[in-house]
């Protein structure tokens, strides 16, 4: 259809975003465009007709007069013309037959008022699609062929920020408005280029979209006016489509976040459409399937997954639905097969869900893989059938009872053991049954600990129904529904009477065994006492008698004397190293020491014997070997000079080699062999295997001729298995003798080892009061010197009465105590002075006893320490300094104080990481200080419990600082908290912990922290 110009230019400029394709406004616009057509026809026709008329008038006005008979030929013209322009006057001239200028005026006059009436709805058609163009939500730019604005509208001017009015800008000229308006875009020149190129091509463009420097987008439409097959000019549409962008940008994030959620999911997760093609297809999918994604979209369900037997019924599923709205399966978890790719079926837990979105229906499945819940169910199942089986007719009798104590199970064994039936016991509470006098006070214990969730195994003696006696071993624990929530408690019982009838004929047993062991240790202990007491006083007096100025002759004797003394010292200590060995009571002194310095010490000593035999004694140190280990120096010590000494003693010729090789290595330990290897009289082999056997010698002569008491490799043997080692021995009768020990130490550090450097000339005792209590009269004069050679004032007193009188009327610095004296021994006497004297005067025990019981009893008493008789001075000393602060001839001042804790594992762990070692100490300091105030406050509100959990929570700690001498309590406080409500009990346990705790707090701040 051929538009009018002025049309085509209104659509360009208003009706851009329309669709002209619709038959509505098709048929508007040709109306409209007819009535321009007929607009313009009308006013040609009528300015012709009038300007013909009016010449006509004046013509026939002038000559009307003159020429009255070209009236009709005029008028007859007149008609010819007016019939050029209207079809229709020839028919009203001929069926009227009007030849007069009346009919002509009246039908100009109707014209002209035809054409008034086509102008103004020429108007107000012109006015509707400016206004139409002027409020669309798109910026609208209208410009003739020469680029004049004819039309533009205020969102236009707003996109590019033009502070002018659209009505003012019209018939502007655009040609350099791109350069003003490219500024405002990201891509300025791709904006001027698009323009450049549209102008140029002057074809319709849709849909350009641009990027403005403010992050806004526009989407911008351009659309040449061709009128005639003539370019008019153009119209340029702008839409803001930046929540458009947006909302894009979030759908698709939305989508992708949908999409890598579905995708990341444990389920398989596959959607169909109604028809059951696949449309969905997730990577769990490809995984459970075996079908990638790409092989089965757009591929029907039954195809892939539904195993031949559920094909049929999926299919009458989907039609069911797609008809009825109805489908049981949906909606619900439900327990399916299906299959893979290989044809495998498996088992899986399906939920199909239908959804509907935008107007399309498809069904959604999340699909788990069910096989190994369904193999542990099935396992589940047989357990359970077995366990069922078990407890009918286990040997055991199992009990079931509520949180009233009331019997709701009991199997068959149960009541074998109990003598009743089951229905004489359901409903009936155990206790009022078989418990009976104060082991009711158990069983409510034992109920606590139900109510806490506490398992635990206890015995008790029980009456059957015939009213025997029996013991029956209980293993109860808590018993809770699925929610979660205690609904009792479960018991297993055994019938342990007979074993219980040997449990207490074995107690006997031990107790005389005990007994006997304590005779043993009595006996042990009167013997040390009554060789060490004339023994100290032998010794010391040797000891005094080589500080003086004597002939060689004199000192000879002296030295054999010596020699003796020790050599009857050393028996006397090898039966109490078995004795404590024996009863567990011979502890390893781990220190960092030098291994090397450690045999050449050996080598050093037992020289001059191999000399004095012309032995060719050598050592052999390994150059891998780390120089410092950790361990128990002096009983390594120990152990070679007994094996040496051995060597010594059966070589009469020949040598004897100590070597020390490296056998395996780690970062922080090593695994080394020390050997002693001789030139001697050897082994038969089979002594070997009883060498190690207590006074054990192989031939009796032998004792006669090379002395000795059998026990040497006896105790070597226990050291060395204390330590954790191995002891090797190879040897040919009358060839010589291989002795190799293993041993794995830690590897130690040298800034950690402390070396011998006291000096009993630097210690100055002037001025410090001393008491000796002590009934021996040797030992008296043996302890005076030695405490006269340190300028110290020493009281003696005889017994413990005689030394509790001097104290009430007297100050000392110390006391030194010995322990077995006549009218009033050096317990009574610690007692009394702690007790009754209320002086917290430091107190040495001088004790001929080194049994562990012993030294326990010092402690109990009150004394602070103890040195065992014969004496040697350095010891003697470095006691009375470890508790007094005494002054060397320096004026320095010597700390004394007990360090109860020991680092040295700590330090091991860290490294030698300094920081580290704070760190954790500082941790261990609040620690402690948090778990001393919570135990307080749980024992105040009885919560015995929490003690124990508290106690339990700080035991690795009190291991890694090292501080022993609680560790027991702790273990002890933690045991008894869960089962005793002694409150008085747990709190002097705690309270002997807390004094510790404090004191070790304190330490460590003073001596580590800073």
């Amino acid at each position: 259809m051929e538009q009018h110009k002025l049309l085509q230019k209104q659509i360009n400029k208003y009706l851009s975003d329309f669709n002209l394709e619709d038959k509505t406004l098709q048929n508007f616009l040709q109306a409209v465009n007819e009535s321009y057509l007929s607009f313009d026809r009308d006013k040609e026709i009528s300015e012709h007709a009038f300007l013909e008329s009016e010449k006509e008038y004046y013509e026939v006005n002038a000559s009307l007069k003159k020429e009255y008979e070209l009236k009709k030929i005029s008028i007859t013209n007149l008609y010819n013309t007016l019939e050029t322009i209207d079809d229709d006057i020839k028919e009203l001239h001929n069926k009227e037959n009007l030849d007069d200028l009346l009919f002509i005026s009246k039908y100009l006059n109707s014209q002209i008022e035809k054409r008034r009436e086509s102008e103004k709805n020429l108007v107000t058609t012109v006015e509707l699609l400016k206004t139409l163009l002027a409020n669309l939500q798109s910026g609208i730019l209208v410009e003739d062929e020469n680029r004049k604005i004819e039309f533009t509208n205020d969102l236009f001017c707003d996109f590019f920020s033009i502070p002018v009015a659209p009505e003012n800008l019209i018939g502007l000229d655009c040609t350099n408005s791109t350069e003003q308006a490219k500024d405002l875009f990201k891509d300025p020149e791709h904006f001027a280029l698009s323009i450049e190129n549209a102008l140029k091509n002057k074809k319709i463009i849709t849909n350009e979209r641009f990027e403005l420097k403010n992050g806004k987008f526009l989407e911008r439409n351009y659309i040449p006016i061709i009128i005639k097959e003539e370019y008019k000019g153009h119209l340029w549409k702008y839409t803001d489509i930046t929540a458009r962008i947006e909302s894009q940008k979030l759908l698709e994030q939305s989508e992708e976040h949908n999409r890598l959620i579905m995708n990341s999911s444990l389920n398989a997760i596959i959607t169909i459409d109604k028809k059951g093609l696949i449309n969905f297809w997730n990577n769990r999918a490809e995984q459970m399937f075996g079908w990638k994604k790409s092989e089965v979209i757009g591929k029907p369900l039954h195809d892939t997954i539904i195993p031949d037997v559920h094909k049929a019924n999926h299919v009458k599923g989907m039609e069911h639905y797609l008809k009825t709205g109805e489908g049981p399966a949906l909606n619900k978890n439900l327990e399916l097969p299906a299959i893979n790719r290989e044809g495998f079926e498996f088992p899986i837990e399906i939920s199909i869900i239908p959804i509907q979105q935008n107007n399309e229906l498809f069904f959604c499945s999340f699909i788990q893989d069910i096989s190994e819940r369904k193999q542990v169910e099935n396992q589940l199942k047989i357990q359970e059938e077995k366990y069922r089986n078990m407890i009918a007719n286990m040997n055991l009798g199992m009990l079931e009872v509520d949180n009233e104590e009331n019997i709701k199970f009991a199997n068959q064994s149960f009541c074998k053991i109990s003598g009743y039936e089951i229905d004489e016991l359901i409903g009936k509470k155990p206790a009022n049954l078989f418990v009976f006098g104060e082991n009711i006070r158990k069983i409510d214990d034992v109920k606590e600990l139900r109510r806490k969730g506490l398992s635990d195994i206890y015995q008790l003696p029980i009456r059957n129904k015939r009213g025997e006696l029996r013991w029956w071993t209980v293993s109860g624990a808590p018993n809770y529904d699925d929610k979660g929530n205690l609904i009792g408690s479960i018991g297993i019982h055994l019938d342990v009477t007979e074993q219980k009838q040997l449990e207490f004929e074995l107690e006997a047993e031990k107790i005389k065994a005990l007994e006997a062991s304590k005779a043993k240790e009595v006996f042990l202990a009167n013997m040390s006492h009554e060789i060490r007491t004339p023994l100290n006083a032998i010794i010391g007096f040797l000891r005094e008698l080589e500080k003086q100025n004597v002939s060689e002759l004199q000192y000879k004797y002296i030295e054999n004397s010596t020699i003796a003394s020790k050599h009857l010292l050393s028996i006397i200590n090898n039966i109490l190293d078995i004795s404590k060995i024996e009863a567990g009571e011979m502890n390893l002194e781990i220190e960092d020491f030098d291994l090397h310095k450690t045999i050449e010490n050996v080598f050093k000593v037992l020289q001059p014997k191999t000399d004095q035999k012309n032995l060719l004694f050598r050592t052999f140190y390994d150059d891998s070997l780390t120089k410092y280990f950790k361990g128990d120096s002096l009983r390594i010590e120990e152990i070679l000079f007994n094996l040496v000494g051995n060597s010594i003693k059966f070589t009469n010729e020949g040598s004897i080699l100590i070597s020390c090789r490296l056998l395996k290595n780690a970062a922080s330990k090593q695994t080394i062999c020390i050997s002693i290897e001789d030139t001697g009289i050897g082994m038969e082999s089979n002594f070997i295997t009883s060498i190690f056997n207590k006074f054990s010698q192989e031939e009796s002569n032998k004792t006669k001729k090379y002395g000795g008491t059998g026990l040497g490799m006896s105790i070597t043997k226990q050291l060395i298995d204390l330590m954790g080692g191995e002891i090797v021995i190879e040897s040919k009768k009358d060839q010589g003798t291989k002795i190799e020990i293993h041993l794995t130490l830690e590897k130690g550090n040298v800034a950690n080892i402390t070396y011998d450097t006291f000096d009993s000339s630097n210690i100055n005792l002037e001025n410090k009061k001393i008491l000796l209590v002590e009934d021996n009269e040797f030992n008296r004069m043996v302890a005076q010197n030695s405490l006269s050679s340190i300028n110290c004032i020493t009281t003696e007193a005889e017994n413990g009465k005689e030394a509790i009188e001097i104290l009430e009327n007297n100050t000392f610095d110390l006391i030194l105590m010995d322990i077995q004296m006549p009218i009033m021994d050096g317990f009574e006497t610690t007692h009394f002075i702690r007790n009754n004297l209320k002086l917290d005067i430091p107190i040495i025990a001088l004790t001929a006893n080194a049994f562990k019981t012993e030294i326990d009893r010092c402690k109990e008493v009150g004394m602070n320490d103890y040195v065992t008789k014969p004496f040697n001075e350095k010891d003697l000393f470095e006691t009375i300094i470890k508790h007094l602060n005494l002054s060397n001839k320096k004026g320095e001042i010597i700390n004394t104080e007990i360090k109860f804790y020991n680092l040295t594992h700590l330090i091991a762990l860290s490294k030698n990481n300094t920081e580290f070692v704070i760190k954790m100490l500082q941790i261990f300091i609040n620690q402690a200080k948090d778990i001393i105030t919570k135990t307080e406050v749980a024992i105040e509100q009885d919560d015995f419990f929490e003690v124990s959990k508290l106690m339990h929570k700080i035991k690795p700690s009190i291991e890694g600082v090292g501080i022993d001498t609680i560790y027991n309590e702790v273990r002890e406080l933690e045991k008894i908290s869960l089962t005793s409500t002694n409150k008085e009990k747990i709190s002097e346990l705690f309270g002997t912990i807390k004094i510790i705790l404090f004191k070790v707090i304190e330490q460590l701040e003073e001596n580590e922290m800073n």
